[in-house]
């Protein structure tokens, strides 16, 4: 009988993977996706689908014909727990069996922890509130917009930014841009840090030109409906707000022992691999850490493919007895 290989998670990096197996093996191995969502929306793309450069099929897939064209089996589903001692993985369906196990499913967002977030903002990470963005930007004519970063790791780092980019262009082309105020405001001590300081000099230098204000080493307490509320008193007002959420670690695994303290999945930086046996993880989910900073390695759909092509092929040589000799480099080119 040929291994079965299932991967958690229909995103970028669930799907690399699995079509990096059956490429290398095909009817060699059986693939199985699991994913609660029946359709992949592109979320690098989001901010060019509030602004109207991309239409809502332009980012969106649908799993099923996806997988089932390419020979993948795809299992629309809610990822319950693990059963390591007996290679299994449970789901509100069904339990389902492995020989290997790609864990692929990204971050949760948690707009709870800000309260007045569900109440007051659209969350510039949520398909169905981007579309609503999109209708409330093509009425909005005049007044403060608001984007806020709640707290630190956010997949897609630079998507804030280019958010506001484009904001800037949009307005423009209708000639409004002079009666919108356009805000940001992050927990960064710079615009994105890991780049380095002359990245951060040159983004901040291209919002000041833009006349785009940026507010930094910010904590955000509560989101009112005409204000942002920071610590020490401060508020910014708004009368649109566009947030990053909370993101967390899958609360499947947060049992498991797969995970460091702040619910990321533990992994070898280089192979991919967790603590235990035959178990792999790619993507938003894992806790990378970059060296001497000790910061949390970037979050984004550019590192997940490849993470999910290291992944992919060293379990097909495993599969074919020979050993898995391609390395993750950190890179996402």
């Amino acid at each position: 009988m040929n291994p079965r290989v299932l991967i958690l998670g229909g995103g970028v990096g669930g799907i690399v993977a699995s079509k990096v197996l059956k490429k290398t093996l095909g009817r060699e191995v059986n693939v199985l996706v699991v994913d609660r969502n029946r359709s992949h929306h592109y979320v690098s793309s989001l901010p060019l689908l509030a602004t109207g450069a991309r239409k809502p099929e332009d980012i969106t897939r649908r799993l099923d014909k996806s997988f089932y064209e390419q020979g993948i089996e795809y299992l629309n589903a809610e990822i319950t727990g693990l059963e390591p001692e007996n290679k299994t993985v449970i789901t509100d369906k069904e339990k389902l069996t492995y020989d290997y196990l790609v864990i692929a499913l990204g971050a949760e967002y948690h707009p709870e922890t800000v309260p007045g977030f569900r109440k007051n903002v659209l969350n510039g990470y949520d398909f169905d509130d981007v579309l609503e963005l999109r209708k409330e930007l093509a009425d909005f004519d005049e007044g403060n917009i608001v984007v806020f970063i709640t707290s630190l790791p956010f997949k897609c780092p630079p998507a804030p930014y280019e958010m506001m980019f484009l904001l800037d262009e949009y307005f423009r082309k209708r000639g409004k841009r002079h009666k919108v105020k356009l805000t940001l405001v992050t927990p960064e001590q710079r615009p994105e840090p890991i780049a380095g300081p002359l990245v951060s000099r040159s983004i901040r230098n291209m919002l000041e030109d833009r006349g785009i204000s940026l507010k930094t080493g910010a904590r955000i307490l509560e989101v009112a409906s005409k204000s942002l509320i920071l610590d020490q008193g401060v508020k910014i007002p708004g009368d649109l707000f566009i947030g990053v959420p909370s993101h967390w670690g899958p609360r499947c695994l947060r049992e498991t022992g797969l995970v460091d303290g702040f619910g990321w999945v533990k992994v070898h930086p280089f192979k991919l691999q967790t603590a235990l046996p035959d178990v792999y993880a790619v993507g938003d989910c894992t806790g990378i850490k970059l060296p001497v900073s000790e910061t949390y390695a970037p979050k984004a759909g550019i590192f997940a493919h490849y993470q999910a092509e290291v992944v992919g092929r060293n379990i097909a040589r495993l599969i074919k007895g020979q050993l898995p000799n391609f390395s993750y480099t950190g890179k996402g080119a």
